[in-house]
């Protein structure tokens, strides 16, 4: 296993950062990455930061914060520990490196270019001062497939264009939110009768929710992590969040909608939807439901007339689409709308 650090130098709002493009059978090839290098017999990690900090920019290091271990788990490449560095103080002037070319980064821009998916995650904790003990990445070739920091999982996502085409790489849901990225949601809504009249389930959502908190929502709804089919996203969260179990062809697909949502309040939270929308015809029980404590608080069944109206003169506190609801509602109303299903 090799072990290495790596450095990010910080100068007036901006890190310097190495475009890999020099070296021969690079596997960093085209990527933008700090500087630093494998530890030479010997060698603590800082000493190797200190020492490839000399020798590929010129510059030398007056401070080094530690950061944290980043651990490289790889079914091509060797598998890494790295030692991760921050440098904000340094004397001497930028020389040319022979692996690449060195050029000063703003902090906020550097996220925008190629970089390797797991970079991203530790660049964001270095942006905030965040340090941490232990962070895991795993990759399968270039793809980045887990995350675990201080043994925490980290949910990836799958990332999209606004046209909904894959934007070809993974990230942390965290950074997805942070930088406004579209990606791929699902919601799930159950249809069945109160009072004879055509319904739908209504979850409340937990108190502690950071996002709309105790406010009447969609049946069931969640994020899709990168590598799931949609289909599958739906299943898995009926039975996390309601413990309800349905097998594929019990749901309907509605089809897509795009939706977004900022709010710039504590550090800026950006949603970017592409919600593929499930329709499942059942008559629940609701006693006999297993509601998901750290999501739902309770459920309840509530006509569409009543839910539509509320929406017109705010009877209730709820964070309900108008346009999904819009959406939904021909087929909910349709003649078979009591069938097991439609196609």
């Amino acid at each position: 296993m090799k072990n290495a650090s790596l450095c990010y130098i910080e100068r007036g709002g901006k890190y310097l950062m190495l475009l890999r493009n020099k070296k021969p059978d690079d596997p960093n090839e085209g990527k933008w990455i700090g500087v630093g290098g494998k530890l030479e017999p010997g060698e603590s990690p800082a000493d190797c930061a200190r020492r490839e900090i000399r020798e590929e920019t010129g510059l030398t290091a007056l401070d080094l914060i530690s950061f944290g271990r980043v651990y490289f788990k790889s079914d091509v490449w060797e598998e890494e520990i790295m030692h991760l560095f921050l440098v904000t103080d340094f004397e001497g002037e930028v020389t040319d490196c022979d692996e690449g070319e060195l050029h000063w980064i703003d902090k906020n821009e550097v996220f925008d270019l190629p970089l390797w998916d797991g970079d991203r995650i530790f660049l964001k904790y270095l942006l905030d001062g965040r340090q941490f003990d232990e962070m895991t990445l795993d990759y399968h070739g270039e793809r980045l497939c887990g995350c675990r920091v201080d043994s925490v999982e980290k949910e990836l996502l799958d990332v999209f264009n606004e046209d909904g085409s894959p934007a070809g790489y993974v990230a942390s849901r965290e950074y997805v939110h942070w930088k406004g990225l579209w990606h791929a949601t699902v919601h799930i809504w159950i249809a069945g009768e109160n009072d004879g009249k055509p319904s739908l389930l209504l979850q409340l959502r937990a108190a502690d929710k950071r996002l709309y908190p105790s406010c009447w929502d969609i049946s069931a709804a969640g994020h899709i992590p990168s590598g799931e089919a949609a289909l599958n996203g739906a299943m898995r969260e009926l039975a996390e969040e309601l413990g309800i179990h349905v097998s594929p062809d019990e749901f309907a697909y509605l089809g897509t909608m795009k939706m977004t949502y900022d709010d710039d309040d504590d550090g800026g939270y950006h949603d970017r939807e592409h919600c593929r929308i499930y329709l499942l015809r059942r008559q629940v029980d609701l006693s006999g439901l297993t509601l998901q404590a750290s999501e739902v608080e309770r459920v309840m069944w509530m006509t569409l007339e009543e839910i539509m109206e509320s929406l017109e003169n705010g009877g209730l506190n709820h964070c309900l689409h108008k346009e999904e609801l819009a959406f939904i509602r021909p087929v909910i109303l349709a003649d078979d709308w009591k069938g097991t299903g439609f196609n």
